[in-house]
């Protein structure tokens, strides 16, 4: 595996688990009720984070099949050069707020236990993508982001896990809600 994507899948499994664990310390009963009328439920967040790495995995699929029908698809320099982690600084940042774009947005008729079993295979299928394309030149590839603007793939997978992130950070408040009242 590309040391750049082994860094990146690293990263994004690590706030996997992060986020899974701050999951697991909400009691089961609490996991689909809101912290209040306007916040969302751990099991809402669990739903937005399906939906976003949804949307990347098919992002990633398609540019990698593109990659893939060419007559000579470029490859990925042997260095690896990391990804800039001071920009997504922000999206970790849980004192600015970022309203989601519509299409992510939880409609709430996941339960946690199915929200966390899709995002369990949404990852599934993201992984089997990159690595199908695997030493392809995923640093060629530009995509818009609506915050970030363009990103490479790599970028766009680091930002899954940097995305996990603040939304562990509010499960975390929404566990510690529960356990004040």
């Amino acid at each position: 595996m590309h040391p750049r994507l082994a860094a990146v899948i690293e990263h994004v499994d690590s706030a996997r688990s992060e986020l899974l664990a701050a999951i697991d310390a909400i009691p089961h009963p609490l996991r689909e009720a809101r912290p209040t009328e306007n916040a969302w439920s751990a099991a809402e967040v669990l739903e937005h984070l399906v939906r976003v790495e949804k949307g990347i995995a098919k992002l990633v699929a398609l540019k990698v099949g593109e990659m893939q029908t060419m007559e000579q698809p470029p490859r990925e320099s042997p260095g690896m050069v990391a990804v800039a982690v001071s920009r997504f600084t922000a999206i970790t940042d849980r004192s600015m707020r970022i309203d989601a774009p519509e299409r992510v947005i939880p409609d709430g008729e996941m339960s946690a236990a199915t929200a966390r079993a899709a995002l369990l295979e949404t990852r599934g299928i993201l992984l089997d993508q990159l690595h199908a394309g695997d030493g392809l030149a995923y640093s060629s590839v530009a995509h818009q982001h609506p915050l970030f603007g363009v990103l490479d793939l790599y970028e766009w997978v680091f930002f899954i896990g940097a995305h996990e992130r603040r939304h562990t950070a509010q499960v975390r408040e929404i566990g510690a809600h529960f356990a004040a009242a």
